[in-house]
């Protein structure tokens, strides 16, 4: 049993070290509040891309003109961006409070990068469909791609992976490791440290109640003895 017991624990630890060491190695480690618009082909003159959603009805984050965006790129209210309003479609960074403009890349590997104001999956659960607009450093829409639906996420820490590629415009979403399984493999190990637990306690008791036998037939043996004398 003791045996059993240490080459169980040995088990334990070895089988503990390699998943919990691979899962550190592949953790999934997602900012759902930053968002990159992945740019190829871009019109000549473009400065940086923004987002166009679709508006709803008593839309909760709609305003006249973001003055913080405004600022921040440079423009007014009475730019081409500010102003677009084609099919619903408006700019999430000038007529929207949930995305603030971070910084643009257009020299080597191209993007418009955004921090958004809540998680992304509560931003694009609200508007679902998208598209992406290039602007020239005036705020002037030098083109938009197509529209796209955006995956509804209920679950996970969601990837949204932007990329427009002069008209052509995907939007993949990646919910990284399903949570069932973050919580299925502690549970597991804490199921196998019980059972490793208790057969440990059990031996030990087993050795305790072994020791007091031996002890009980020394002590019988000893009384036989002085009866006999």
């Amino acid at each position: 049993m003791k045996l059993t017991v240490k080459a169980l624990i040995a088990v334990y630890f070895a089988v503990f070290m390699c998943v919990f060491g691979g899962m550190t190695a592949f953790a999934w480690n997602v900012d759902t509040r930053q968002q990159n618009i992945e740019l190829k082909n871009v019109p000549e003159g473009t400065a940086f891309a923004d987002i166009l959603v679709k508006d709803g009805k008593n839309d909760k984050y709609a305003v006249e003109f973001n003055e913080e965006n405004g600022k921040l790129l440079g423009i007014n209210k009475n730019c081409g961006l500010a102003g677009y309003n084609e099919g619903g479609y408006t700019s999430m960074l000038l007529r929207h409070n949930c995305a603030v403009f971070e910084r643009v890349e257009l020299s080597q590997q191209q993007y418009t990068s955004l921090m958004l104001k809540e998680d992304n999956s509560e931003i694009f659960n609200h508007f679902q469909s998208i598209k992406v607009a290039y602007c020239d450093k005036d705020g002037n829409i030098l083109g938009t791609t197509n529209e796209v639906k955006v995956k509804k996420v209920t679950w996970g820490m969601p990837a949204y992976t932007i990329k427009a590629n002069g008209s052509s415009l995907t939007c993949d979403v990646n919910q990284g490791p399903a949570y069932f399984m973050i919580v299925l493999v502690p549970v597991m190990f804490i199921v196998l440290a019980v059972v490793i637990i208790a057969l440990v306690i059990t031996a030990r008791l087993s050795k305790k109640l072994r020791l007091k036998k031996s002890i009980k037939r020394i002590q019988s043996g000893e009384l036989d003895n002085e009866r006999k004398e």
